[in-house]
């Protein structure tokens, strides 16, 4: 008979939240904060041009609401995940609207 290797929760290693700064030293948490920061410029003029030639992308205004929200609550990493995912998805509509502008 086996039994599941398991550890008692007293014993398990804790980790910080991710997205928080003690999850991260200094240096990597202000370059994952730039990258974050670039990357919400771009989606964001990227919609500032598509939108009007496709209002149905609004569907994304919310993440990318979401994703400002979690930069200024300072959790980069999150926030990054966030606009990743919204990026996706706005690529995936170029695809299916080759008229949109480069992403």
């Amino acid at each position: 008979m086996s039994y599941p290797m398991t550890m008692p929760a007293a014993v398990m290693p804790r980790q910080a939240p991710v997205g928080t700064a003690a999850a991260m030293p200094p240096g990597v948490e202000e370059a994952i904060r730039q990258r974050c920061a670039a990357e919400l410029q771009r989606a964001y003029r990227w919609l500032e041009e598509a939108l009007p030639k496709a209002p149905a992308l609004s569907n994304v205004v919310p993440a990318m609401i979401t994703a400002v929200q979690l930069y200024q609550a300072r959790q980069y990493t999150a926030c990054l995940e966030e606009v990743n995912a919204v990026t996706a998805s706005l690529q995936q509509a170029r695809w299916a609207f080759p008229t949109l502008p480069p992403l």
